[in-house]
């Protein structure tokens, strides 16, 4: 490492200027980052089964260490196409060399595009202190790549050390230091990794992996250890307002909700260790039917004191808590729970010791555990199912010496070794003092210039030796930069006009673009293009669109494609009109990109289309609405129309077309789309210019083209497109009844029968029940699938029919996620269907040895009102009793032993067959099924 010099002890491997395992484990977490993928694999197989020690061991051994440190990274430098003077005028631009070098109001075009340093003004309430004495201390080992330089570089480790403390002390003197470490939701961070990868996020820095950790990528900007710098709190106001410490807007401001910038942060800090005495997931649901259902969801995380629920703040009902943590015992011996709740379960050390199956139908148990404990800490892992009647929750814990009570927080702890309290610094006046001389002395202030200290200026780029000092490959009393030689050699091609280059308006466009690192998300030719696994890595909601609906697009020709107002929108407001890309487009601030509107539009130059003269408007407009429809070219069978759609696909909304576009370049894309676009979908409707259409006015191109135009411009009043509402592809019930099955909302073998009654229902065929009813229209139709139409719907749970329940608190059975075999498992198989000569379907089904007959017909009652009549015919040698669960709802009312009211249905048992109603959520109407051997008929009634 630079400056120092690499020793092996019993406690691992120290490093100069770094002095404990966790610090060092992070810069080489940081230099795996840098490594091509192939040459990692290869070390890490040569260096064996270590832990991440053995990464920088290997490095040291093969020699490369120095080489993977000296790389600044500026991302947009990695595939840009620029000479090398331009390269290096870029990085003298992101180094901000002409702070130091050249004198006040010298050079001042330089000044201009040079990025500023990070604001240091607070810096107390948004920076762990330990981080900034670290990164102080050893700049480029703690986040390599960074454009910081080392102005510590030449000094010996001793004096380093001093110096990086003098100045944190000064630096954490400037205001108030609020800064506190939290725990991180690891519910939310798992969506804060799919929001970091999918929102652009992962564009211009490292992916991570599932732990969080980066991956190595080309040109990705280093971010580091974040759980080490920031807390959640200081990161999340950051994220949100990143122009407030870095107005160079490197670093842009995300156009996301306040809720996805904290989920990315929870999942950016989910390292972050603080003192606490248990991790809990909070999970919210039908949470009686255990975790493992589908219909049960995490909720929130994070880390509390004990086993209290206040800990976890508000617990509403239908909620499942898991605690998970360590117990310290300090005396060997025998150690009883005892715990009042529901339902849940408590493990010792991976070993079950209580467990009770939550039931939303009965209240609390008090249950009791014993175990023999050795001295020491062990593993502990609780939940809670907060449901049933009367929900309350107690854990407590009696053993030796220790008298039944609640689990003290002192022998709890998140972690297996406890992690020390934060303590903020108390900052030294003298030390801070001292670290004010050190922060102008070392030309700290020249770039930080906002905290008040008179910085010290150097001799002018132009007079500069290009072979010494910062860019030299030797460490003295200058800034030390991590350059690669090529790097050197860019600057010093640049340095001669580095103070008064003249560049032409398309370099200053590409210094814009590389500076801000665009080409991590768009392409323009000429400039640079998307790496292939970068564009791998963009997602949409649309992939129908094929790379344009979920590719940014390309910046090749956008200054003559959009109109400057459009343009100006985009660029410094962040506008989209491609809702279904994932990535967003981020603001940088008008400072940092408002002058690439003006310069785009003076750059990107197109030949003239052919713009005809029209001589009727009204004519024209309506040729253009007749083009636009479904009998035309069906523009709108691709694209929104002021926010409505025909078909699955709804690329860019079709009114925003006069406002977006330049006429010009409208007229030249309709004519060869793939001109623009080589992989674009859209077709050419005038292949080798003639129409496809020649009966439109007289089959004349240019004038077709300028028809859809001034249709367009008339925008959100256009009229709608012929064809706009979508045909309909509704399934209608005559006088025989319809059958159709597909995937649809009552599961994925769904059957819905529509009677002629105009009454229909939907029968789940995977797990043999009856899941919806509903009156008037019967449903509609699409390539598999089906979906209900009508009104005064009524659903039945998902389920199984039948179950032998042990005891009325007991659950019913539930599918769950990994249970493939449900409801099979169960003793149940579908044996289909047959019609009958009014084509209404009879089920059959089996349940164990019974053989059930399912039959629904559609009957009028005295008044001409439709309703359902059931008739299940069983079948059986022997068999034990079972309930049928022939209702549920939020309530259920029985009128009579064979009469009940569920919700708004009215549910009659007709033949000699009585229920019971069953509280709960959801409540259930039970009928005992005593079948006797041969041949026995249930009928029942649904009106409602």
């Amino acid at each position: 490492m630079a400056g120092g010099c690499w020793r092996w002890e019993k406690t691992g491997v120290l490093v100069g200027g770094v002095e404990n395992r966790d610090e060092f484990d992070g810069i080489v977490r940081g230099l795996e980052t840098k490594l091509p993928m192939k040459l990692r694999d290869e070390i890490l197989k040569k260096a064996g089964p270590w832990s991440a020690v053995r990464l920088a061991l290997a490095l040291v051994s093969v020699g490369c260490l120095s080489a993977l440190r000296a790389e600044v990274v500026v991302g947009g430098m990695s595939g840009a196409q620029m000479e090398a003077k331009e390269k290096g005028q870029v990085l003298i631009g992101e180094l901000n060399c002409v702070a130091c070098h050249g004198e006040a109001g010298a050079a001042e075009a330089l000044r201009a595009r040079s990025k500023v340093a990070p604001r240091l003004a607070g810096l107390g309430a948004r920076v762990d202190p330990r981080y900034v004495e670290a990164y102080l201390k050893d700049v480029h080992g703690v986040k390599p790549g960074t454009t910081m330089p080392d102005v510590m570089a030449g000094l010996a480790p001793g004096e380093k050390t001093k110096r990086a403390k003098a100045l944190t002390h000064f630096l954490l003197s400037l205001g108030e230091q609020t800064f506190a470490p939290e725990a991180a939701d690891a519910v939310a961070a798992v969506e804060g990794k799919r929001l970091f990868h999918s929102r652009g996020c992962a564009a211009c820095h490292a992916p991570r992996d599932d732990a969080g950790k980066e991956l190595p990528m080309a040109g990705a900007v280093p971010l580091g250890a974040l759980d080490r710098k920031y807390s959640f709190r200081s990161l999340v106001g950051f994220l949100r307002d990143p122009h407030a410490v870095r107005p160079s807007g490197r670093m842009p401001e995300l156009e996301m909700d306040g809720r996805d910038v904290e989920r990315i942060a929870h999942f950016l800090l989910k390292d972050t260790r603080v003192p606490g005495g248990l991790v809990y997931t909070m999970y919210r649901g039908k949470v009686w039917e255990g975790l493992a259902s589908d219909e049960v969801k995490p909720e929130r995380g994070g880390q509390v004191g004990d086993f209290g629920l206040k800990s976890v703040g508000e617990v509403r009902h239908h909620t499942a808590i898991r605690y998970e943590g360590w117990l310290t015992v300090a005396m060997p011996g025998k150690y009883t729970f005892h715990l009042v709740m529901n339902g849940g379960s408590l493990k010792v050390d991976g070993a079950a010791l209580m467990e009770v199956a939550p039931s939303d139908r009965r209240g609390v148990r008090e249950l009791s555990g014993t175990v023999e404990l050795t001295a020491g800490v062990h593993r502990v892992e609780l939940t809670y199912f907060h449901t049933g009647r009367e929900p309350k929750f107690v854990c407590e814990l009696e053993g030796p010496g220790m008298e039944r009570q609640a689990v003290p927080e002192a022998m709890l702890s998140a972690t297996e070794k406890p992690v020390p309290a934060f303590e903020p610094l108390v900052v030294d006046p003298v030390l801070a003092m001292r670290g004010r001389e050190l922060f102008g002395e070392s030309g700290c202030a020249n770039c930080h210039d906002d905290v008040g200290v008179a910085g010290t200026r150097r001799a002018s780029l132009k007079g500069l030796d290009a072979g010494r000092g910062c860019l030299g490959e030797g460490s003295g009393a200058w800034p030390h930069y991590d350059l690669s030689g090529e790097q050197r050699e860019w600057i010093r091609a640049a340095l001669p006009e580095a103070e008064d280059v003249k560049f032409s308006d398309e370099q200053r466009i590409g210094q814009t673009l590389v500076s801000l690192n665009c080409l991590a998300c768009h392409e323009r030719s000429g400039l640079g293009s998307l790496s292939a696994e970068r564009r791998a890595m963009f997602t949409g909601t649309q992939p129908s669109l094929g790379d344009q609906g979920r590719v940014p697009p390309p910046l090749s020709h956008v200054g003559a494609k959009l109109t400057p107002e459009w343009l100006w929108e985009v660029l410094v407001n962040g506008k989209r009109q491609r809702p279904y890309l994932d990535a967003v487009m981020p603001k940088f601030g008008e400072r940092n990109v408002g002058h690439l509107a003006t310069l785009f539009g003076k750059v990107d130059r197109l030949e003239d289309a052919v713009i005809p003269k029209v001589g009727n408007l009204q004519e024209s407009k309506a040729a253009g609405y007749e083009m636009m429809g479904v009998s035309g070219f069906g523009c709108i069978v691709c694209h929104e129309f002021n926010g409505q759609k025909t078909g699955e696909m709804a690329a860019l909304d079709l009114v925003h077309v006069t406002n977006r576009l330049q006429k010009n370049w409208f007229g030249l894309y309709m004519r060869q789309p793939t001109r623009f676009h080589p992989t674009v979908i859209m077709p050419s409707y005038w292949p080798d210019g003639v129409t496809t259409r020649p009966n439109i006015l007289g089959g004349d191109t240019a004038q077709q083209i300028e028809a859809l135009w001034a249709y367009l411009e008339d925008g959100g009043k256009a009229k709608k497109p012929l064809g706009l509402s979508r045909q309909s592809n509704e399934l209608r019930v005559s006088d025989v009844t319809e059958v159709c099955r597909g995937q649809s909302p009552i599961g994925y073998r769904g059957i819905a029968v529509g009677y002629p009654e105009r009454i229909s229902l939907a029968f789940d065929a995977g797990e043999m029940v009856l899941r919806q009813i509903w009156k008037g229209e019967f449903a509609s139709v699409d390539a598999g699938h089906f979906h209900p139409r009508g009104g005064d719907p009524v659903s039945f749970p998902p389920g199984i029919p039948f179950h032998r329940l042990g005891t009325m608190d007991e659950s019913w059975p539930y599918k769950g996620k990994t249970n493939y075999a449900f409801p099979q498992d169960q003793g149940y198989q579908f044996r289909g269907y047959q019609l009958d000569k009014a084509r209404r379907p009879e089920f059959f089904y089996e349940y164990g040895g019974v053989k059930v007959r399912d039959f629904f017909e559609d009957v009028k009652d005295g008044e001409g009102k439709a309703f359902f009549r059931r008739t299940m015919v069983f079948e059986t040698a022997a068999a034990e009793p079972f309930y049928f669960r022939a209702a549920a709802g939020e309530t259920a009312v029985a009128e009579g032993e064979r009469a009940f009211k569920v919700g708004k249905l009215s549910l009659r048992v007709t033949s000699e067959h009585g229920g019971v109603v069953r509280e709960g959520s959801p409540a259930e109407v039970l009928l005992m099924m005593k079948l006797p051997a041969g041949r026995t008929t249930l009928t029942l009634e649904y009106r409602w």
